[in-house]
């Protein structure tokens, strides 16, 4: 991990003379342990800030919102293929004020309200140097293996990571703007623009961030899907703050695909049309007929998936086109994978945004290859994502608010993963000065 950020070791006077108390964080222990602790006071650079959690009149003024990948860490120890092998201080998507700023820095004064960008890229290597700082070679980012998160009563980054809050918006608003900017990221990397469809697996927050970007971009429909009937049902009363209706045009309850052959009931029709190379297009280059071949569970599930999803595509209103334009799979679940493959149109764009710590999956190719679709993965967001999340969050062009539906002290961090990995919360928010004395 890159140390140019943190040269310098000592705390500066500006911070000592404030006679902070200790600087207590939630700190995963290893799967499914959480101790909340004291952990070292971070030194505030030159050009940083540090941002503090103050409690007043019950304003909490340093939030952090439970993400999926926080998830993923605790109940299974990694994500992404990045196992946690050490304690690591939780947490990325916070708001807070500041309390202190270095001695270069111009832009921000004590008291003011910011965001914390979680992601600090090395700004040096090939990739920062082509704008790519998502894939930085050399990155610390908050909560991931390496780094320090930022679920802890202190945090210090460059001041030019921490974006200011307008007023009007609220602390829990605040809190979530980095799930925000990764919807923002979302719509750039699947190419959604004025009039496209979209269909999003996923009902939890990323997928429902990921709608509301796209209803602000004018997408023409939006279908979810989620084996969640409490996330679907949610998602279907998700009110737009431009028309007052909901932003989602059909949101579908799955279950798991079957794994019975349907060789014997080859789907044939729509269902075949969205799996092979449309209604028109007859057989694909590239593709084999041969009855005789040996069928995966693979292939069982595909043929499954595209009979599934044909009845879907006609529920939508989707028959003529044979599918939607552009695809969020936002599980991470190798079902909704194939899904997404079949609910796709021919030369539409399928992103992959789910993690899981499942590293390979079945996964249709020679359909990729018929309908000649792009398929795309993301990680986290570049740099213009974070401004424009701030920039429609401050127009009100998305609503976060009735996402947000738990919050917890951050002595209670365990409790408040629990209650996320229940299934029955939508966004849990712990207030990180909450449950101390001083």
């Amino acid at each position: 991990m890159s140390e140019f950020h943190f040269l310098n070791k000592a705390q500066p006077p500006q911070v000592t003379k404030l006679n902070l108390p200790e600087n207590t964080a939630c700190v995963l222990m290893k799967k499914r342990d959480i101790e909340v602790k004291t952990t070292p006071m971070p030194v505030l650079q030159p050009d940083g800030v540090l941002v503090k959690v103050v409690a007043t009149d019950e304003l909490i003024v340093l939030l952090i919102r439970i993400c999926g990948s926080d998830l993923h860490n605790y109940v299974a120890g990694g994500v992404g293929g990045r196992p946690v092998t050490q304690p690591i201080v939780m947490g990325h998507e916070s708001s807070g004020e500041v309390i202190a700023v270095g001695d270069l820095v111009k832009t921000h004064k004590i008291g003011d309200r910011v965001a914390i960008e979680p992601g600090l890229p090395c700004r040096r290597c090939i990739n920062c140097k082509e704008g790519r700082i998502n894939i930085c070679l050399d990155q610390h980012y908050c909560g991931a293996p390496g780094s320090v998160g930022s679920l802890s009563r202190f945090f210090a980054l460059p001041a030019d990571m921490a974006p200011h809050i307008p007023d009007h918006v609220s602390w829990e608003e605040a809190g979530c703007i980095q799930p925000l900017a990764v919807g923002v990221q979302v719509g750039k990397r699947v190419d959604l623009r004025p009039h496209k469809t979209l269909a999003i697996f996923g009902c939890g927050p990323i997928g429902l961030v990921s709608a509301a970007v796209a209803h602000a971009y004018s997408a023409r429909k939006i279908i979810m899907f989620d084996n969640n009937p409490v996330r679907v049902e949610f998602a279907r009363k998700y009110i737009s703050p431009l028309t007052g209706k909901p932003i989602v045009d059909h949101a579908f309850v799955t279950t798991d695909l079957p794994t019975e052959s349907l060789r014997e009931h080859k789907p044939n029709g729509l269902a075949h049309a969205i799996g092979e190379a449309g209604s028109g297009g007859g057989i694909g280059d590239g593709e084999v007929v041969d009855e005789d071949h040996e069928e995966t569970v693979g292939d069982r599930k595909w043929e499954q998936a595209k009979k599934i999803v044909a009845s879907y595509i006609k529920e939508a209103g989707l028959t003529a086109e044979e599918g939607v334009d552009r695809v969020v799979e936002a599980t991470g679940a190798e079902d909704c994978m194939l899904m997404g493959i079949a609910i796709a149109k021919q030369g539409g764009n399928y992103l992959a945004v789910g993690l899981s710590h499942i590293q390979t999956n079945y996964f249709p190719t020679l359909a990729v290859t018929n309908k000649e679709l792009n398929v795309m993965g993301i990680t986290r967001y570049t740099a213009s994502c974070f401004p424009s999340a701030l920039d429609m969050l401050s127009r009100g062009v998305v609503d976060l608010k009735p996402l947000i539906t738990s919050t917890y002290p951050l002595t209670r961090s365990q409790d408040a993963f629990e209650a996320v990995v229940a299934g029955g919360d939508m966004k849990v928010i712990i207030k990180n000065q909450e449950g101390f004395e001083d």
